[in-house]
């Protein structure tokens, strides 16, 4: 796989983690939308929960995609973290 194929595949996947986080945020926002975390039902805390850890998920993945994509620029890193490979199964949501 070429550089700019390499490049072209991230910024896929980070549009889709994107999109993901999207969704998810706004599921979070509708389920607090004119109440506070303190007046969920049990249910309803439990599915936000869900929705808040599941938004996190989707953004620490972009954000690990977007370094992956800032690597290579000299400068652009903003500090080391160790790289991941979001095609590994040990990176995919459960």
């Amino acid at each position: 796989m070429s550089n700019n194929d390499q490049v072209n595949d991230l910024l896929s996947q980070h549009k889709a983690a994107l999109n993901t986080y999207r969704e998810w945020d706004e599921k979070v926002k509708m389920l607090l939308k004119g109440r506070r975390a303190q007046d969920l039902m049990p249910e309803d805390m439990e599915a936000y929960r869900q929705a808040a850890a599941e938004r996190d998920a989707a953004y620490d993945m972009m954000r690990h995609l977007e370094r992956s994509l800032l690597e290579d620029i000299p400068g652009a890193s903003t500090q080391s973290l160790p790289r991941i490979n979001p095609n590994d199964p040990a990176n995919q949501k459960k």
